[in-house]
């Protein structure tokens, strides 16, 4: 999922650590804390690897290292976005990384993307709405208030539907 994000952001332009993983953070919000302790050891792997490369660069009177993106890592980053998206607890940032990245692809790759999306929050609807059904069999406070959070997942999938078909309606204008 970081390399990913990484590689993305470098097909914008070459970046330090910092403004990595302060990107890294700003996508994936406050409630998943980045360290520079997963950064660092990653931009090494990658550049033993030869995605990347990392130089030196003295600026102010600091010396910065800035990190490039190589053909290799760019081919890297393609073979990534087309991974599908696995299930588990990190689905919904690996998603909001490709997302956020995807300009990069072809548009009927954004599209397929788009429509990965959309299924998965599809997916997520149908299994919310079994379990509101099994919860409303009984009648308790606990289930009552377990409901409330299995409603604002289903809004939330709702919304994320309607954002897809929205996105995919001005990349149809757009391209």
């Amino acid at each position: 999922m970081n390399e990913l994000f990484i590689l993305g952001e470098l097909m914008e332009e070459p970046q330090s650590g910092y403004d990595l993983r302060s990107a890294l953070q700003a996508a994936l919000g406050h409630h998943r804390k980045v360290s520079y302790g997963v950064i660092y050891p990653l931009l090494e792997k990658l550049e033993k690897e030869g995605f990347v490369e990392i130089n030196n660069v003295e600026g102010n009177g600091k010396n910065k290292k800035i990190t490039t993106i190589t053909e290799k890592g760019k081919n890297r980053f393609f073979e990534l976005m087309k991974m599908p998206v696995p299930g588990g607890a990190h689905n919904a940032d690996i998603y909001l990384i490709k997302l956020d990245v995807m300009q990069h692809l072809a548009l009927e790759e954004q599209i397929q993307l788009l429509d990965e999306f959309y299924q998965e929050q599809k997916y997520i609807i149908k299994n919310t709405q079994d379990v509101l059904k099994e919860l409303e069999k009984e009648n308790s406070k606990d289930h009552w208030y377990a409901s409330k959070k299995f409603e604002l997942r289903l809004q939330q999938a709702n919304i994320a539907i309607q954002w897809t078909e929205k996105f995919k309606q001005e990349l149809g204008k757009e391209w």
